[in-house]
């Protein structure tokens, strides 16, 4: 006897966040797979059809139903990593911190190079973090506002 999929209960809020999930642009290619899995389980469709519709087992159609049926839309997003944190991430906090305390003496504000010597860090690989935030160390913002009639 064929498998089907786990019986799902979806609120109407639930499946409009799916299908906008499945029509995004901007989330993860797997979260939108995910998305579009349990739309499928929720027309009913057998687990090995919606496996062969994305060239995948059985097995991932399953765990995403579990999931979902467990945690809801949030069951669909990837769980935290476990482990030390990424040496980047730590830098970044480190900039972060360094970029709120006074730049050094004989300097107006911080740039990439005295970042990198005072936090013993490669330029580049500093550079790297602030381009990535959106960081931009000399930019300086102004405006006027014109008083004319």
């Amino acid at each position: 006897m064929p498998r089907r999929a786990v019986h799902i209960d979806c609120s109407e809020k639930d499946r409009v966040e799916l299908e906008r999930l499945t029509k995004s642009r901007t989330e993860s290619k797997q979260l939108v797979d995910r998305a579009m899995i349990i739309l499928d389980c929720l027309l009913g469709k057998q687990n090995k059809d919606i496996a062969a519709a994305y060239k995948t087992r059985p097995n991932r159609i399953t765990k995403w139903t579990h999931r979902f049926a467990k945690f809801g839309i949030k069951g669909l997003f990837d769980s935290p990593r476990s482990g030390k944190p990424s040496r980047r991430t730590m830098l970044r906090k480190r900039i972060l911190e360094m970029l709120e305390t006074p730049p050094p003496s004989g300097q107006a504000s911080w740039d990439g190079k005295s970042l990198a010597t005072a936090l013993k860090a490669k330029a580049s690989t500093v550079w790297e973090i602030l381009r990535k935030d959106g960081i931009q160390l000399q930019r300086t913002r102004s405006w006027c506002v014109s008083t004319d009639k």
